[in-house]
């Protein structure tokens, strides 16, 4: 008898997908899925990921950049290795942190500068009842 594996969400893995997206939205960053489905921010130096309720992690392999994050106010090392560190820190600590690993955003462009480029209106589905 084979085992029957259910695709359905854990409450923890819901509230892993539901924070770090709120977060992203009114920041513009952009998400991806790790392997396991949890949602990640990528970032040119590391990736800042979901850790509990409270709390991101933020992983990165820059010797360099392991001051700098510590510098920031509430930043806390949880892992570190020869080449490779994981510290979290606290939800207001989200965009200095943004900052030093260079995490990406989503472009977005105005209205108004879409049709100065030349660019197209995007097509509205609209009901003729």
């Amino acid at each position: 008898m084979t085992a029957s594996v259910s695709w359905r969400k854990l409450p923890e893995q819901q509230l892993a997908v539901q924070q770090p997206r709120a977060l992203a939205k009114t920041q513009r960053f952009r998400l991806r899925a790790d392997a396991e489905g949890f949602p990640s921010i990528p970032g040119r130096y590391g990736q800042i990921e979901w850790f509990d309720g409270q709390c991101l992690a933020v992983h990165s392999k820059r010797r360099r950049l392991f001051e700098k994050r510590w510098a920031i106010p509430g930043v806390k090392r949880h892992q570190t290795g020869d080449v490779e560190m994981r510290s979290v820190l606290p939800l207001e600590a989200l965009e200095h942190i943004a900052m030093v690993i260079r995490a990406r955003r989503r472009r977005t462009q105005a209205p108004a500068e879409a049709r100065r480029r030349g660019f197209k209106p995007t097509p509205r589905v609209t009901s003729d009842g």
